[in-house]
């Protein structure tokens, strides 16, 4: 396949990709470098210089703006020019053509582009966002019963993850899902079609669902807590992980130079989870967003590098729903695009997949 049919077959992938996971987070500019290499030694410090693509999102750059900002790329010999997109469809011509060597996304941009055979290397988790991924009932709504959502219309743009979640909350609580009107709606039109009452719910996800409650909507429930009456409190119907990519020839090139990189991470995710307010103005400065705005959704996601069998069954039933959606043609070998040698030797910790 030539790269251009590649690229655009890539980009209509991550498009459903930018729907479904994150945010577009607005209007904070990104970090950039005049030097288009990936990767190069400089005179003046002697620091390797890695050009990292990310996202102005908290849930996908996190820990790749803390690293940045309290000089833990520096204290491990690097220099990381972070260049922060407005969503995964930018990266994808990058990560493809193999300009961004070092990348920041979800597992669901993960295996578009393994499954169109482009060779990367998955390195480590980042965090859960499951916790984001959320259906918001109208104001007004009175819903005594999971099943109450039979018959009822519920805003979501076609093929979103959180159906993983809706379907596993159907099952659990015997809410027949073929019952559900599903609306396809982008998230801007699912929050006016909610206040206007056209749809009784919308399956959203940040900063959508801040924005849905600012109006009146109620959370019924997310990837990890539930409201409805027959169940409250703790659930688990889905997992939304979020990662640090590197293509395979950077990673055959740079072991050295990844592991310092994913060390590095390791410190901001262990600053992110001890001093969250702290850490929330930083990237909401770096993001351009409202502190409190920042802070209310990285509350809700879980920040860990753990390589888990949790990381593993989260990325099979996302690869599985990718296939059913018919957003890829085959499910890529996981052994393939992922690898835990440099993470276990950060941390060996870290690693407890079987």
């Amino acid at each position: 396949m030539k790269k251009s049919k590649l690229f655009k077959k890539i980009l209509s992938i991550l498009t459903v990709s930018t729907i479904i996971s994150t945010s577009l987070f607005g209007c904070g500019s990104s970090t950039s470098s005049t030097n288009e290499n990936t990767s190069s030694s400089t005179d003046s410090d002697n620091l390797f210089e890695i050009d990292a693509y990310g996202e102005l999102d908290p849930q996908v750059s996190a820990q790749q703006i803390i690293a940045d900002k309290l000089g833990y790329f520096k204290e491990e010999g690097l220099k990381v020019n972070n260049k922060l997109m407005t969503g995964p469809d930018q990266n994808a011509p990058l990560v493809a053509s193999g300009t961004a060597s070092v990348c920041f996304g979800s597992i669901y941009n993960n295996i578009a582009v393994a499954a169109n055979g482009v060779k990367v290397k998955v390195l480590a988790p980042l965090a859960n966002a499951a916790g984001t991924q959320s259906v918001i009932a109208r104001p007004g709504l009175d819903i005594t019963s999971a099943k109450d959502l039979e018959g009822k219309k519920i805003g979501m743009t076609s093929g979103s993850g959180i159906f993983i979640e809706i379907r596993n909350m159907c099952k659990e609580l015997g809410v027949d899902i073929n019952k559900i009107n599903f609306v396809n709606l982008q998230a801007s039109e699912q929050l006016s079609a909610l206040e206007k009452g056209d749809i009784d719910a919308m399956a959203v996800w940040e900063p959508w669902v801040g924005k849905a409650q600012a109006i009146g909507g109620k959370l019924l429930f997310s990837g990890t807590t539930s409201n409805l009456p027959e169940k409250q409190g703790s659930v688990h119907w889905i997992d939304f992980y979020m990662t640090v990519q590197a293509t395979e020839s950077f990673y055959n090139e740079h072991p050295k130079e990844l592991k310092n990189f994913l060390s590095a991470l390791n410190k901001a995710t262990e600053y992110i989870n001890e001093n969250p307010e702290d850490a929330a103005k930083i990237i909401a400065a770096e993001i351009n967003i409202d502190p409190k705005d920042c802070l209310r959704i990285m509350q809700n996601n879980v920040y860990s590098m753990k390589f888990d069998d949790q990381f593993v069954s989260g990325t099979n039933t996302m690869a599985n729903f990718m296939l059913d959606m018919k957003n890829i043609n085959s499910i890529p070998d996981f052994s393939q695009y992922t690898d835990t040698k440099i993470l276990s030797s950060v941390d060996p910790s870290l690693v407890t997949a079987k």
